[in-house]
């Protein structure tokens, strides 16, 4: 495919593949500056991480600056997550618990007072991003935020009292812990697709964002699941397998399935979304959120086929 510049028809993947390589480079200077990362070891592992294409997958019609702030939002939710997932040192409750005070100061006006990049990191993206957006979209951001700090806290304290988990109460909890619906939340605004004022499709819109975040979680657990076995995590495929008894083998094939599910329940409630019968404008602004949300589900699948964020390498140290 060919998209017209104002240097004549370029070919459109080129395009695609030069941005995503630009926006890597802006987030890599961006976490520098934010003391996100702060030697060679950890820029090397972000710009393995690829989240350039990641966010031109997600926002393909962006400007390059939302571009950037969507793959920086991405930057900072995977340095928040890894710091407790890939750590080589065991994470107490108790630490988890600060960190989130901390964080959700940053987005709800409470004590300042930086302790971390993370905190400096988040105080730029939201002043960056809350000012566009209404006040009941900083209400949604904040309570999906702190429902993902109180998802990994409660993991945490699993892991400290070594309690295996259900499948079902993983499932549960997967969903909230893998963050998709703060950024999606995000896509709102770098997306220019706000969240639609929906009262006969509520029920359809959550469920919507419920399979994204299946989807996401999921197929995360099918790229992460030899790295968080070795690490002793659970993980939809070791969780099937000690609640089924059967292999890893069979239990990564069932969770493939499982996910594939997910797809084609998301695609289906897309579907009815779309087809509402709503006046022109308000259809226009229920097809913007859902086409957004479908960027992110096919970004999200082909980005966890190529990223490196999971490969062994990068757990050779502490975070």
């Amino acid at each position: 495919m060919l998209r017209k510049t104002g240097a004549g028809l370029v070919n459109a993947d080129l395009l695609s593949e030069v941005r995503a390589e630009r926006t890597g480079a802006a987030v890599l200077a961006w976490a520098r500056e934010s003391s996100l990362v702060v030697d060679a070891f950890e820029e090397e592992r972000l710009l393995a991480m690829r989240l350039g294409e990641l966010a031109e997958l997600t926002v393909p019609e962006g400007s390059d600056a939302d571009l950037e702030l969507t793959a920086q939002w991405a930057a900072f939710i995977c340095l928040v997550d890894d710091r407790f997932d890939r750590s080589l040192v065991e994470i107490r409750p108790e630490e988890v618990a600060s960190l989130f005070t901390r964080l959700l100061n940053v987005i709800t006006g409470g004590a300042a007072g930086f302790v971390s990049g993370l905190e400096q990191a988040l105080d730029d993206l939201w002043r960056r991003t809350a000012p566009r957006m209404s006040t009941q979209w900083r209400e949604r951001f904040v309570a999906d935020y702190r429902d993902f700090a109180l998802a990994t806290q409660e993991e945490a304290a699993g892991r400290n009292d070594r309690v295996p988990m259900g499948l079902s109460d993983y499932v549960l909890r997967r969903r909230r812990t893998i963050t998709a619906l703060p950024l999606a939340d995000i896509l709102e605004c770098t997306a220019g697709a706000p969240w639609p004022d929906l009262p006969m499709g509520e029920d359809l819109m959550r469920g919507l964002r419920r399979a994204l975040a299946d989807v996401a979680g999921w197929s995360n657990d099918l790229v992460s699941a030899e790295d968080d076995l070795r690490e002793g995590r659970d993980n939809l495929v070791t969780v099937l397998s000690r609640e089924r008894g059967c292999s890893l083998s069979s239990a990564r094939e069932q969770a493939t399935a499982m996910r594939d599910d997910r797809v084609r329940d998301f695609r289906a409630l897309a579907a009815a979304l779309t087809a509402l019968p709503l006046p022109g404008t308000e259809r226009e602004g229920v097809r913007r959120y859902v086409a957004a949300l479908g960027s992110f589900v096919t970004a999200t699948l082909h980005w966890l086929g190529v990223t490196h964020r999971f490969d062994a390498h990068w757990a050779s140290r502490p975070m």
